[in-house]
């Protein structure tokens, strides 16, 4: 065979790269195709060496013939070997990636020397005809409000449907673009092939889109299936089908189903309950106050002690009341030594007599005087009306202090007959009726709720001891067999339960009232 024939041959079996193909093989390209494809290449291969070494026996005296024929099929040796190489690099490390991020990274950036493109992406479907790029070739993160981006998407879920969603397929974009489209005009790779991904069951879960300016020949296209069988094993390995199938699925019934469960969740009846702050109480307690107006000068029991009826609780200052004794009793002798004068001479004098009456009538003053003082006297030594439990603040507090008549001192209850007050805000007040269900949370026991139950509310409201307008509601503790009620003092939140309302009235209870207040209707 001569140098010339030999050349011919080889050209002759090469691939007609210049002929167009605008309708891809879709499903003919199968491992058939790929076997064909390496027995074609083989061949060629085979043809190159046969004519290398005929034409080096027969140009052996023309050394510039010799350069020429070897230098001839070297590059396309190289290209093949190289295709070839990395079609088996990327199936390896396909089988390494431990991550979906990982794995589409490698799908974009590692397929460049098999498939020979310019640009890739990976559209994952998200959904009914939803599709989404995950990934960019020479990219590591991606804008999702770049207008590239959403014209892909736009591209895609304009070519993936029907039969083209599981086919291999390439066309030209600024040919099928229409005249207004200026990103397909300005795409400088125009020539646009997708080929899908998918499980074993043939579900298409994502396609590879390739990019390039050259129409797309069989031989890459078939390389590129290839590939694409293998990330798609890859894929269903590491995350599952039925991971890859529930991200497939549309969130469009799942929102719309949420959207009524939520609905349908507003007309559950609930009881309707607020929270407001509360102290354990007695009940019917004996209130200790001032008799008389003066100054405490000693307090004789301890806070939160218990004392007997009777029992000396504490004393006024009583130098004042002492004087004013002595004083009154020296009054009433004036008064009784006026009164026997009168009294002697009124037998002799009549005048004496008209003045009897009168000395008599001032004995009497006097003497209402001294017991008066003698009251107060007595009065400024205060005992305990009955037993139990004495409560105020401190003595510290109290000594030496000026308090006026009836001025409230401290109380003396009963540690078995304790209940709950609920200073209930305006704000949250709620219809409560008779033995409304109370749950008491207190501070030093906040997991263990008691349970009481509503005795009264106050009918006005009134500011509590932080100024806040409130309703002083009463409840009294459930009744527990071998349980002691808690102590008098504890302080906690109480959670009132009022009528049953739906759910979504007690959710939005608080913003309807807000807006009433600030709108009027």
């Amino acid at each position: 065979m001569s140098q010339s024939q030999a050349q011919q041959s080889s050209r002759s079996r090469q691939p007609d790269r210049s002929s167009k193909s605008e309708s891809a093989p879709g499903a003919g390209v199968d491992a058939a195709a790929i076997a064909a494809a390496n027995a074609a290449n083989a061949a060629v291969v085979k043809n190159r060496d046969m004519a290398s070494a005929q034409s080096a026996q027969s140009g052996q005296g023309n050394p510039a013939s010799n350069r020429s024929n070897v230098s001839g099929p070297g590059p396309s040796r190289a290209r093949e070997s190289d295709i070839t190489n990395a079609l088996l690099n990327l199936e390896r490390e396909a089988r390494k990636a431990e991550t979906e991020a990982e794995l589409g990274y490698l799908m974009v950036n590692g397929s460049r020397v098999a498939v020979q493109y310019r640009q890739a992406l990976l559209v994952m479907r998200s959904g009914g005809s939803k599709h989404r790029v995950v990934a960019v070739s020479s990219l590591s993160a991606i804008d999702r409000n770049s207008t590239f981006i959403r014209w892909v998407e736009r591209l895609a879920k304009q070519k993936l449907t029907g039969e083209k969603e599981a086919k291999v397929f390439s066309f030209d974009v600024r040919v099928e673009a229409a005249s207004d489209d200026l990103d397909a005009s300005s795409y400088p790779f125009s020539n646009v092939a997708f080929v899908p991904l998918q499980l074993r069951d043939g579900t298409v879960f994502a396609h590879l889109m390739l990019t390039r300016e050259g129409e797309w020949d069989e031989r890459s296209l078939v390389a590129a299936t290839r590939l694409c069988e293998t990330f798609s094993h890859s894929w269903e390995a590491l995350t599952g089908p039925t991971q890859v199938k529930r991200k497939m699925r549309s969130r469009t019934l799942l929102w719309i189903i949420g959207a009524a469960a939520i609905v349908a969740a507003g007309f559950y009846p609930v009881p309707l309950s607020v929270l407001a702050p509360a102290e354990v109480t007695p009940t019917d307690a004996f209130i200790v106050a001032s008799p008389a107006d003066g100054a405490i000068e000693s307090i004789e029991v301890d806070p939160n002690s218990t004392v007997s009826k009777g029992q000396l609780l504490f004393t006024f200052a009583d130098t004042d009341l002492r004087n004013r004794v002595k004083l009154a009793g020296q009054a009433v002798s004036v008064a009784e030594a006026r009164y026997q004068q009168s009294l002697r001479t009124s037998f002799s004098d009549s005048r004496a007599k008209r003045e009897l009456s009168i000395a008599q009538s001032e004995l009497k003053l006097k003497a209402s005087e001294y017991d008066f003082a003698q009251e107060l006297l007595k009065n400024s030594r205060v005992t305990a009306g009955a037993s139990g439990l004495v409560l105020f603040a401190d003595k510290e507090t109290w000594t030496g202090r000026p308090v006026s008549v009836g001025e409230r001192i401290m109380r003396i209850a009963d540690p078995s007959k304790v209940e709950v007050t609920i200073n209930l805000p305006v704000s949250d007040a709620i219809i409560l009726k008779e033995q409304a269900r109370v749950e008491l949370y207190l501070d030093s026991n906040p997991l263990k709720p008691v349970k009481a139950a509503v005795s009264s509310a106050s009918f006005h409201a009134r500011p509590d001891g932080d100024g806040v307008l409130s309703y002083r509601v009463r409840a009294e503790f459930a009744v527990q067999a071998g349980k002691t009620p808690p102590r008098i003092g504890l302080r906690g939140t109480a959670k009132v339960y009022g009528d049953k309302v739906r759910l979504g009235y007690y959710l939005m209870r608080k913003p309807i009232s807000a807006i009433r207040q600030w709108t009027g209707y």
